[in-house]
């Protein structure tokens, strides 16, 4: 296992101490130790089954962790309510998109800002949407569920920026894209990347994101195996055999 990066406790955005999660009794997070530093773009990689979309369920509070500690710029947060951590400035932006299929584009965007008082900042944060996926400006008035698939992931990330995070949570968003979505997709993210918002991202395909991330952490049945930069992965032969197909 390479050796977690050194971050001084001030630059730490969220932090996972010893987490453990179970489903009956069977574990899917055991003993997970993670640290990201803010403003950072980092992947988590494994198979299926590996504790990727748990890990950002618990993280949002979506589901209970039974043991350890979660801490968001160096608060408590396992302990509160999924809706008092989105306010803290998470965003989670989930698995299979979650949209509000009977609604239109616009308002499933609203939805994400419901928190979001600053209507200034609402307004260049639809601007900054609109400008990534001009598809949705376009579709704004058409219901979420007439979309084509890329374009509802579209749309579940334009609603998770909208919240205005200092952390955005990204649950496979290549999940089922044709090559050409993909492609749009990870250009947004490269470019919420370069806002400053720290970014987590849970991706199967393993060349997305190690093309996209700066660090990243592969795990394996609920535990951290492995971790590093892309130059250091690549050097490993099982990386290289089992996630990269080299």
């Amino acid at each position: 296992m390479k050796s977690e990066e050194l971050i001084e406790e001030s630059e730490v955005s969220i932090e996972l101490k010893k987490v453990y999660h179970y489903y009956g009794k069977a574990k899917a997070l055991e003993e997970l130790n993670l640290k990201l530093k803010k403003q950072s773009l980092e992947a988590v990689i494994g198979p299926n089954g590996a504790g990727k979309t748990t890990l950002l369920r618990v993280i949002s509070g979506l589901e209970e962790i039974d043991r350890g500690k979660i801490l968001f710029r160096g608060k408590r947060i396992d302990e509160l309510d999924a809706y008092k951590i989105a306010r803290m400035g998470i965003a989670h932006c989930p698995e299979r998109r979650k949209l509000f299929y009977d609604m239109t584009v616009m308002e499933n965007i609203e939805m994400g800002a419901y928190s979001l008082k600053d209507r200034q900042k609402y307004k260049e944060l639809l601007d900054f949407v609109f400008d990534l996926f001009p598809r949705l400006k376009e579709r704004r008035k058409q219901r979420a569920g007439t979309l084509s698939g890329g374009e509802q992931q579209m749309l579940a990330l334009a609603r998770a920026i909208v919240a205005n995070p200092s952390l955005l949570l990204l649950d496979e968003p290549s999940l089922g894209l044709a090559p050409l979505f993909k492609e749009k997709i990870f250009e947004a993210i490269n470019q919420i990347k370069n806002t400053g918002t720290t970014t987590l991202l849970v991706e199967q395909d393993a060349l997305l994101a190690f093309d996209t991330a700066q660090y990243i952490h592969v795990l394996e049945e609920g535990k951290i195996e492995m971790r590093g930069t892309r130059e250091e992965l690549e050097k490993e032969p099982r990386i290289r055999k089992v996630y990269l197909g080299i």
